[in-house]
Protein backbone atom coordinates (compact mmCIF):
# COMPACT_ATOMS: atom_id res chain seq x y z
CA UNK A 1 0.00 0.00 0.00
CA UNK A 2 1.11 3.59 -0.64
CA UNK A 3 2.90 5.39 2.16
CA UNK A 4 0.58 7.52 4.26
CA UNK A 5 0.75 9.39 7.53
CA UNK A 6 -2.12 7.28 8.88
CA UNK A 7 -1.63 3.81 10.40
CA UNK A 8 -2.03 1.03 7.84
CA UNK A 9 -4.87 -0.57 9.81
CA UNK A 10 -6.83 2.66 9.57
CA UNK A 11 -6.42 2.75 5.81
CA UNK A 12 -7.71 -0.83 5.62
CA UNK A 13 -10.62 0.12 7.86
CA UNK A 14 -11.45 3.05 5.56
CA UNK A 15 -11.36 0.82 2.47
CA UNK A 16 -13.69 -1.77 4.00
CA UNK A 17 -15.95 0.90 5.49
CA UNK A 18 -16.36 2.54 2.09
CA UNK A 19 -17.35 -0.77 0.52
CA UNK A 20 -19.88 -1.46 3.28
CA UNK A 21 -21.41 2.03 3.21
CA UNK A 22 -21.72 1.94 -0.58
CA UNK A 23 -23.50 -1.41 -0.46
CA UNK A 24 -20.79 -3.33 -2.30
CA UNK A 25 -20.70 -5.51 0.82
CA UNK A 26 -24.28 -5.71 2.08
CA UNK A 27 -25.92 -6.35 5.47
CA UNK A 28 -25.42 -9.95 6.54
CA UNK A 29 -22.59 -10.54 4.08
CA UNK A 30 -19.45 -12.23 5.33
CA UNK A 31 -16.17 -10.39 4.94
CA UNK A 32 -13.20 -12.18 3.40
CA UNK A 33 -11.05 -14.10 5.88
CA UNK A 34 -8.15 -12.44 7.69
CA UNK A 35 -5.75 -14.36 5.46
CA UNK A 36 -7.50 -13.14 2.30
CA UNK A 37 -7.57 -9.54 3.52
CA UNK A 38 -3.93 -9.71 4.57
CA UNK A 39 -3.05 -10.89 1.08
CA UNK A 40 -5.20 -8.23 -0.56
CA UNK A 41 -3.64 -5.37 1.38
CA UNK A 42 -0.15 -6.89 1.60
CA UNK A 43 -0.03 -6.73 5.41
CA UNK A 44 0.08 -9.21 8.27
CA UNK A 45 -2.99 -10.69 9.96
CA UNK A 46 -2.50 -8.60 13.10
CA UNK A 47 -2.94 -5.39 11.09
CA UNK A 48 -6.10 -6.75 9.50
CA UNK A 49 -7.39 -7.87 12.89
CA UNK A 50 -6.94 -4.32 14.27
CA UNK A 51 -8.90 -2.87 11.35
CA UNK A 52 -11.73 -5.38 11.86
CA UNK A 53 -11.80 -4.70 15.60
CA UNK A 54 -12.28 -0.99 14.93
CA UNK A 55 -15.04 -1.68 12.43
CA UNK A 56 -16.74 -3.75 15.11
CA UNK A 57 -16.28 -0.96 17.65
CA UNK A 58 -18.26 1.46 15.46
CA UNK A 59 -20.98 -1.15 14.93
CA UNK A 60 -20.37 -1.94 11.27
CA UNK A 61 -19.41 -5.61 11.62
CA UNK A 62 -19.69 -8.41 14.14
CA UNK A 63 -17.44 -11.44 14.62
CA UNK A 64 -19.22 -14.75 15.03
CA UNK A 65 -17.11 -17.35 16.75
CA UNK A 66 -16.04 -20.09 14.38
CA UNK A 67 -17.85 -18.52 11.42
CA UNK A 68 -16.12 -15.25 10.55
CA UNK A 69 -16.91 -11.53 10.45
CA UNK A 70 -20.27 -10.33 9.11
CA UNK A 71 -21.67 -6.93 8.15
CA UNK A 72 -24.30 -5.58 10.53
CA UNK A 73 -27.66 -4.24 9.38
CA UNK A 74 -27.71 -0.80 7.80
CA UNK A 75 -28.36 2.14 10.12
CA UNK A 76 -31.89 3.57 10.16
CA UNK A 77 -32.86 5.92 7.35
CA UNK A 78 -33.74 9.57 7.81
CA UNK A 79 -35.84 10.63 4.83
CA UNK A 80 -35.62 14.26 3.85
CA UNK A 81 -38.98 15.43 2.61
CA UNK A 82 -41.69 17.90 3.55
CA UNK A 83 -42.62 15.90 6.65
CA UNK A 84 -39.09 15.29 7.97
CA UNK A 85 -39.09 15.16 11.78
CA UNK A 86 -36.95 13.40 14.37
CA UNK A 87 -40.14 11.98 15.87
CA UNK A 88 -40.45 9.86 12.69
CA UNK A 89 -37.15 8.14 13.59
CA UNK A 90 -38.38 7.60 17.15
CA UNK A 91 -41.56 5.97 15.84
CA UNK A 92 -39.55 3.86 13.39
CA UNK A 93 -37.48 2.50 16.28
CA UNK A 94 -40.34 2.33 18.81
CA UNK A 95 -38.56 4.86 21.02
CA UNK A 96 -40.13 7.37 23.39
CA UNK A 97 -39.40 11.12 23.02
CA UNK A 98 -35.97 11.63 24.53
CA UNK A 99 -34.78 15.21 24.01
CA UNK A 100 -32.54 16.28 26.89
CA UNK A 101 -31.90 20.03 27.03
CA UNK A 102 -28.24 20.81 27.75
CA UNK A 103 -28.33 24.59 27.43
CA UNK A 104 -30.63 27.47 26.49
CA UNK A 105 -29.27 30.91 25.72
CA UNK A 106 -30.19 34.15 24.02
CA UNK A 107 -28.47 35.82 21.09
CA UNK A 108 -29.16 38.37 18.41
CA UNK A 109 -30.03 37.22 14.92
CA UNK A 110 -27.20 37.40 12.41
CA UNK A 111 -28.05 38.56 8.91
CA UNK A 112 -27.91 34.98 7.59
CA UNK A 113 -30.02 33.32 10.31
CA UNK A 114 -32.37 36.28 10.40
CA UNK A 115 -32.86 35.91 6.66
CA UNK A 116 -33.72 32.21 7.02
CA UNK A 117 -36.28 32.98 9.72
CA UNK A 118 -37.71 36.06 8.04
CA UNK A 119 -36.43 38.31 10.85
CA UNK A 120 -34.39 41.49 10.77
CA UNK A 121 -30.79 41.36 11.90
CA UNK A 122 -30.49 41.83 15.66
CA UNK A 123 -33.87 40.26 16.54
CA UNK A 124 -33.61 38.44 19.92
CA UNK A 125 -33.41 34.67 19.46
CA UNK A 126 -33.43 31.60 21.67
CA UNK A 127 -30.79 28.92 21.10
CA UNK A 128 -31.70 25.56 22.61
CA UNK A 129 -29.07 22.81 22.65
CA UNK A 130 -30.13 19.24 23.29
CA UNK A 131 -29.22 15.59 22.83
CA UNK A 132 -31.77 13.20 21.40
CA UNK A 133 -31.60 9.46 20.91
CA UNK A 134 -33.78 6.74 19.42
CA UNK A 135 -31.37 3.96 20.48
CA UNK A 136 -28.13 3.71 22.47
CA UNK A 137 -26.14 3.82 19.24
CA UNK A 138 -28.21 6.61 17.68
CA UNK A 139 -27.69 9.95 19.36
CA UNK A 140 -27.75 13.41 17.79
CA UNK A 141 -26.71 16.78 19.16
CA UNK A 142 -29.25 19.42 18.17
CA UNK A 143 -29.32 23.20 17.98
CA UNK A 144 -32.73 24.87 17.63
CA UNK A 145 -32.88 28.61 16.98
CA UNK A 146 -36.25 30.32 17.41
CA UNK A 147 -37.61 33.85 17.77
CA UNK A 148 -37.62 34.73 21.48
CA UNK A 149 -40.78 36.85 21.39
CA UNK A 150 -42.73 34.00 19.82
CA UNK A 151 -41.29 31.02 21.72
CA UNK A 152 -40.13 32.26 25.12
CA UNK A 153 -40.08 29.29 27.50
CA UNK A 154 -39.99 26.58 24.86
CA UNK A 155 -36.84 25.14 26.44
CA UNK A 156 -38.89 24.40 29.58
CA UNK A 157 -41.56 22.73 27.43
CA UNK A 158 -38.90 20.52 25.81
CA UNK A 159 -37.50 19.60 29.23
CA UNK A 160 -40.99 18.60 30.32
CA UNK A 161 -42.07 16.66 27.24
CA UNK A 162 -38.75 15.43 25.82
CA UNK A 163 -39.99 16.42 22.36
CA UNK A 164 -39.73 19.54 20.20
CA UNK A 165 -42.84 18.43 18.30
CA UNK A 166 -44.85 18.32 21.53
CA UNK A 167 -43.26 21.54 22.79
CA UNK A 168 -44.26 23.37 19.61
CA UNK A 169 -47.81 22.05 20.03
CA UNK A 170 -47.95 23.83 23.40
CA UNK A 171 -47.29 27.05 21.48
CA UNK A 172 -50.18 26.39 19.10
CA UNK A 173 -48.09 24.79 16.33
CA UNK A 174 -49.90 21.54 15.54
CA UNK A 175 -48.35 21.14 12.10
CA UNK A 176 -44.99 22.15 10.72
CA UNK A 177 -43.03 21.23 7.64
CA UNK A 178 -39.46 21.06 6.37
CA UNK A 179 -38.82 23.79 3.82
CA UNK A 180 -35.04 23.60 3.37
CA UNK A 181 -32.20 21.23 4.29
CA UNK A 182 -28.44 21.58 3.86
CA UNK A 183 -25.97 18.75 4.52
CA UNK A 184 -22.35 19.24 5.53
CA UNK A 185 -19.53 17.40 7.29
CA UNK A 186 -17.06 18.65 9.89
CA UNK A 187 -15.20 17.67 13.05
CA UNK A 188 -17.18 17.83 16.31
CA UNK A 189 -16.93 20.57 18.91
CA UNK A 190 -15.72 19.43 22.34
CA UNK A 191 -19.19 19.65 23.88
CA UNK A 192 -20.66 17.63 21.01
CA UNK A 193 -18.02 14.91 21.23
CA UNK A 194 -18.55 14.58 24.97
CA UNK A 195 -22.34 14.40 24.69
CA UNK A 196 -22.22 11.90 21.82
CA UNK A 197 -19.37 9.83 23.32
CA UNK A 198 -17.24 10.09 20.19
CA UNK A 199 -13.59 11.13 19.75
CA UNK A 200 -12.73 14.66 18.65
CA UNK A 201 -11.16 13.31 15.45
CA UNK A 202 -14.34 11.48 14.35
CA UNK A 203 -16.13 13.42 11.57
CA UNK A 204 -19.81 14.20 12.05
CA UNK A 205 -22.63 14.75 9.59
CA UNK A 206 -24.43 18.06 10.04
CA UNK A 207 -27.94 18.67 8.76
CA UNK A 208 -28.98 22.33 8.77
CA UNK A 209 -32.64 22.97 8.14
CA UNK A 210 -35.59 25.36 8.32
CA UNK A 211 -39.04 24.27 9.49
CA UNK A 212 -42.12 26.38 8.77
CA UNK A 213 -45.72 26.38 10.00
CA UNK A 214 -48.78 25.48 7.93
CA UNK A 215 -48.93 29.05 6.59
CA UNK A 216 -45.32 28.88 5.38
CA UNK A 217 -43.98 31.14 8.13
CA UNK A 218 -40.50 30.02 9.30
CA UNK A 219 -40.54 28.55 12.82
CA UNK A 220 -37.01 27.50 13.53
CA UNK A 221 -33.53 27.03 12.17
CA UNK A 222 -31.98 23.76 13.29
CA UNK A 223 -28.64 21.98 13.19
CA UNK A 224 -28.48 18.22 13.79
CA UNK A 225 -25.00 16.85 14.51
CA UNK A 226 -24.91 13.13 13.76
CA UNK A 227 -22.01 10.72 14.40
CA UNK A 228 -20.72 9.17 11.20
CA UNK A 229 -22.32 5.84 10.38
CA UNK A 230 -25.23 6.03 12.85
CA UNK A 231 -27.81 7.24 10.35
CA UNK A 232 -28.35 7.09 6.59
CA UNK A 233 -29.85 10.18 4.98
CA UNK A 234 -32.19 9.44 2.09
CA UNK A 235 -33.41 12.06 -0.39
CA UNK A 236 -36.21 11.06 -2.73
CA UNK A 237 -36.85 13.19 -5.83
CA UNK A 238 -40.17 11.65 -6.85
Amino acid sequence: MAKNRFPVWRLIQSELEAEIRSGLIGPGDQLPSENDLAERFAVNRHTVRTALANLAMVGMVRARRGRGVFVEDRPPEYRINRDSKWSEIERQMNAAPSARVLDASERAASSSVGGLLGLVEGTPLLLVESVRGAAPALLIYSYHVLEKARFAGIDAAVRRTGSFTEALAEFGIDQFFRTSTWIDCRMPRTREAEALSIPLDAPVLVMMYVDSDADGRPLLYGNAVIPSGSLVVRIDTL
